[in-house]
């Protein structure tokens, strides 16, 4: 398929279907960590990138598979895309599953996009400067974008939204710290139900570099009400594999994991990323569910 993807492994979300609805990197954005590389469509015009009807069809094809939530995100900003929320509400009526949208917040400016957003369970967008030169500095935004605008469409979407938002804080080693507290007291102001912290973890495309665990957590002092997101211990504990690998003999599912084992769906969803990308496990959709089989 060329527009839904997955499900794939999410600690934030478990089981994530995705939605990508544009040509590869259009965003409005060039953010210096992200890992899928350069922006090579910039841009805040909203199109009709591709025909509703084509994405709707794939949705309709994999309603039935075994996942958490519907996600809209994948290789730019979702709401560049001038059907969103028609998608949205036709995605919905073929399924009862949550729907979520993942954002850098940048058209959320707009009333007319924040209701097309609203038309989601979940909203995770993304703060990661309160000051503009920072904002320049980190995110390289599309010409016009004014991280004051963007913050205040922020807060306005926070009375118009019945749904959660979860908003995320990348935190870029020499380049966003110095805007900590000013980000801190924006995201209290605009009062999301999660403020995630993050950092750059897994190999970004360009030379930036993350906080270390340490500089994480004290960065807690900055944002007392955050949870820290990223994994720095990229392994699976080896007690936990062997008791992973063992419930994987006959095949399960993460439910049948959550209810065999004291790991978290958090964890769960981390360590069978892991063992699928080392090959030791794999997975196949029977009647629907999403089962993990051990390999022999």
């Amino acid at each position: 398929m060329d527009h839904v993807f997955g499900p794939v492994l999410s600690r934030r979300l478990g089981l994530s279907l995705g939605v990508d609805l544009l040509p590869l990197k259009t965003c409005s954005m060039d953010c210096s960590y992200c890992e899928i590389g350069s922006t090579t469509c910039l841009t805040t015009r909203r199109d009709r990138f591709v025909p509703e009807m084509r994405v709707l069809r794939e949705i309709r094809s994999v309603c039935d598979q075994d996942f958490d939530f519907l996600t809209f995100a994948g290789s730019g900003e979702p709401t560049l895309h001038s059907g969103l929320g028609d998608i949205i509400r036709a995605a919905r009526e073929m399924m009862d599953r949550p729907i979520a949208v993942i954002t850098n917040s940048s058209l959320l400016t707009s009333p007319a996009v924040r209701r097309e957003v609203a038309s989601a369970d979940l909203v995770l967008p993304s703060l990661d400067a309160a000051s503009q030169d920072v904002f320049e500095q980190i995110d390289r935004p599309a010409p016009g974008l004014l991280i004051g605008d963007i913050i205040e469409g922020l807060k306005s979407f926070r009375t118009e939204f019945g749904g959660e938002i979860w908003l995320e804080v990348m935190l870029v080693k020499g380049v966003n710290e110095t805007d900590a507290e000013r980000i801190a007291k924006a995201a209290e102001e605009i009062s999301p139900d999660r403020l995630q912290l993050n950092t750059v973890v897994r190999p970004p495309s360009e030379p930036v570099l993350p906080l270390s665990q340490d500089e994480m957590l004290d960065m807690l002092e900055v944002f007392p009400d955050a949870e820290i997101i990223p994994d720095w211990d990229w392994q699976v504990p080896p007690a936990a594999e062997a008791q992973i690998l063992s419930l994987l003999n006959q095949g399960a599912t993460v439910e049948d994991l959550s209810a065999g084992t004291e790991l978290s769906c958090s964890d769960l969803m981390k360590y069978l990323k892991i063992l699928e990308a080392e090959k030791k496990i794999t997975r196949s959709s029977l009647d629907g569910r999403l089962f993990f089989f051990a390999k022999i």
